[in-house]
């Protein structure tokens, strides 16, 4: 019995130092399985024989101990290492890993699983499988709003292809960035043909229109040169000479800058000749502004008037020898008119060529027009004898179109046109102008003023400061609709901006469709208001006779520009203009494109709309003992006993884990202590097979002496 108690304890350390090493040898085959988690075997000691028990204490004698004899040792556990496992990155999302405690739950045949391995995909039937084993992942399916119902209870998690997210119809624009306080619209500009007046002989010779009562014998007087240019009067044959300067010097001088001053010297150098009283005198005729020559003598004289500037000298009408007749005869010169002021008056007033315009006293002035392609109320200037000034026409056209800005109506002072300076902005565009003489029609004025074609001519049209907003809108169906806000400078109100909204085809707007931003003086925002008094902008997308929307709602949108002296919205301050469409909340109809899973387990699902919605949810479970989990295979546990109930809930909440998308779990094996613990394995085998050889020599040696 000896001999063979040996030898039982050698075998069994044989057998259980065999059973370490199969051990070791399915760690190190597992060395890449992803999830896998090693193995450790424990071993413990057999006592199987007492071969004497221990006594107690007596007053003759002490206690003695027991005597016992083990019979080798056994495996006393196989334990499951659940140690986390590297993770090593794939791309794939439907990869999943688990950092921390926790088991994936799957469904395999109907039984109930649990796994460290997440190489998912999705199946035919868009459920989330182990495509090795089939298995199918389990957790939560959210409903058509994306929420997870309550509660632990689990199932299939399946996700169809195909999943559309539906439709949703925009209800507000989010409307930030600047508008550009510097920037300042530009006003309509029309002027009209030049103006001249009846020279009263006051004004620069040089300059003047010289006409045949608008014959075809007229020109402006030009090229005079100060203290060169000279116009020599001959009186019978006697010369005298008179010398064009900027400034007179007064009369007897000899020099002259105004028609008035030449003939104070020509009248001067007459009497001279004369003897003191020339019967040969010059006038200036303040009804046509020509300069009259008369002979008051009875007797007969020759005049000739010669100048160095040609276009004086034609203008004079003597370029020969003339004979004033005896008794009353007399010359006169082209008539002559200055470039039109507002002082003049309207009845003295010609064109270009020098034709009267015609206007007469008592005469009624109407004024004509539009203004954004809206006609004025008639403006009308009565012509007062002897007072109604071009001046005042001016200011009646200014009242007609009721322009607001400091130039208004002017009257240019190098052609006496009449200007036009209308208020910055197409909404006080102004067109169709027609100044006529209500008395006698538009023959009064020679067409100057009227609306015919030519009589004025736009130096510059209106345009606005303005900025565009545009935006994607949606309608309950998924239809897109553009809907763009234009801000227009209003430049007849500080700080203010009118808007107004268009919308693409087939939708019309039926409210809320226009109004106006105030700002405060910082650029903040003041005020926001509808024309019409609605608070929403309403757009209605079922045009009549389209029947391919006849279905959708009506559309409200809410125009977010912030809050009352805030800076977050609308502003208005010096820069460019910044005005953007911050966002909108509508969507059209979405296709599922792709799923992601997030660190609690949560499925997302991007739709080709741009939304994202809750589809799923991965749970995981955990035990008191996940080491009394079963192995399955196929990576695979199931529960048993000794691990109690599975606890089942959201990663990193409820169970502390995190779920890693795109990655997997490596194996834990540690492969240099496998290789330790294999050497260990292997000196154990080694010293009980010494103990079997050992024994068995012993046994033989006893058989001997027996013989």
């Amino acid at each position: 019995m000896p001999f063979s108690g040996s030898l039982v304890s050698g075998v069994s350390g044989l057998v259980n130092h065999q059973i370490m090493m199969d051990a070791i040898g399915n760690n190190i085959a597992n060395i890449n399985t992803i999830g896998y988690k090693a193995q450790r075997v424990t071993f413990s000691e057999a006592f199987d024989q007492v071969l004497r028990n221990g006594t107690g204490p007596t007053s003759l004698s002490g206690g003695t101990n027991p005597i016992q004899l083990g019979l080798g040792m056994t495996v006393q556990s196989i334990d499951s290492l659940m140690g986390q496992g590297n993770l090593e990155t794939t791309g794939q999302n439907t990869d999943l890993a688990l950092q921390g405690d926790g088991f994936f739950i799957v469904n395999l045949n109907g039984n109930q699983y649990f796994t460290r391995a997440g190489a998912f995909q999705f199946d035919a039937n868009g459920r989330l499988v182990d495509p090795g084993t089939g298995a199918i992942v389990q957790g939560k399916i959210a409903d058509a709003q994306g929420n997870l119902p309550v509660g632990s209870a689990v199932s299939d998690i399946s996700i169809p292809f195909g999943q559309k997210s539906p439709a949703k119809a925009s209800s507000y624009i989010k409307l930030t960035g600047n508008l550009d306080s510097s920037q300042t619209p530009l006003g309509t500009i029309v002027q009209s043909n030049s103006v001249y007046a009846i020279d009263n002989g006051q004004y620069d010779v040089n300059g003047l229109l010289a006409a045949d009562n608008g014959g075809g014998n007229n020109h402006v007087v030009t090229g005079m040169v100060p203290d060169s240019t000279t116009l020599t009067l001959t009186v019978d044959g006697q010369a005298q000479t008179y010398t064009y300067v900027s400034v007179d010097s007064g009369t007897g001088k000899g020099d002259f800058h105004t028609l008035q001053d030449l003939v104070n010297e020509i009248n001067y150098g007459l009497n001279q000749q004369f003897g003191g009283s020339s019967p040969v005198t010059a006038a200036v005729n303040s009804t046509d502004g020509s300069i009259t020559f008369t002979n008051s003598d009875a007797s007969t004289h020759t005049l000739q008037v010669t100048s160095t500037n040609p276009v004086l000298q034609s203008a004079m009408n003597s370029t020969s020898p003339t004979t004033l007749a005896a008794s009353g005869g007399s010359l006169s010169t082209q008539q002559f008119s200055h470039v039109a002021t507002g002082s003049d008056l309207l009845t003295t007033l010609r064109n270009a060529i020098g034709a009267s315009l015609g206007v007469q006293n008592n005469d009624q002035i109407d004024i004509n027009g539009k203004v954004n392609n809206q006609s004025v109320t008639q403006g009308v200037l009565q012509v007062a004898a002897g007072t109604t000034t071009y001046g005042d026409l001016a200011k009646s056209v200014n009242a007609a179109f009721g322009i607001s800005n400091s130039t208004g109506t002017t009257i240019d002072t190098q052609t006496g046109a009449l200007t036009i300076n209308a208020d910055g902005g197409t909404a006080h565009a102004i067109t169709n102008v027609d100044v006529t003489d209500g008395t006698t029609g538009t023959a009064k004025f020679n067409n100057v003023f009227s609306a015919s074609p030519g009589d004025w001519n736009q130096t510059q049209a209106a345009t606005d400061v303005q900025q565009n907003i545009s935006t994607t809108i949606y309608d309950s169906l998924g239809n897109q609709y553009n809907v763009t806000l234009a801000f227009t400078r209003d430049v007849t109100r500080p700080n203010t901006w009118t808007w107004k909204a268009s919308v693409g085809d087939p939708a019309q707007i039926t409210g809320g469709g226009s109004g106006t931003a105030v700002f405060n003086n910082d650029g903040s925002l003041n005020t926001f208001t509808f024309d019409d008094g609605s608070t929403t902008l309403q757009i209605n997308p079922r045009k009549v006779g389209n029947a391919a929307n006849l279905s959708a709602n009506l559309i409200s949108l809410n125009l977010n520009v912030g809050a009352t002296g805030d800076f977050a919205g609308l502003t208005q301050m010096s820069g460019a203009s910044t005005t953007v469409s911050g966002q909108q909340d509508g969507y059209g109809l979405g296709i599922l494109n792709s799923t992601s899973v997030d660190k609690n387990g949560k499925i997302e699902g991007q739709f080709s709309n741009g939304t994202t919605r809750t589809l799923g949810e991965v749970m995981v479970a955990t035990f008191d003992n996940p080491g009394g989990l079963v192995r399955q295979g196929g990576n695979l546990y199931s529960a048993s006993a000794s691990t109690g109930n599975a606890i089942i809930g959201e990663a990193g909440t409820a169970i502390p884990t995190q779920i890693v998308s795109g990655a997997l779990e490596q194996s834990n094996v540690d492969l240099a202590t496998e290789f330790s613990n294999m050497i260990v394995a292997e000196r154990g085998f080694e010293a009980n097979a010494q103990v079997i050889t050992t024994s068995n020599t012993l046994l033989s040696d006893l058989v001997n002496v027996a013989r």
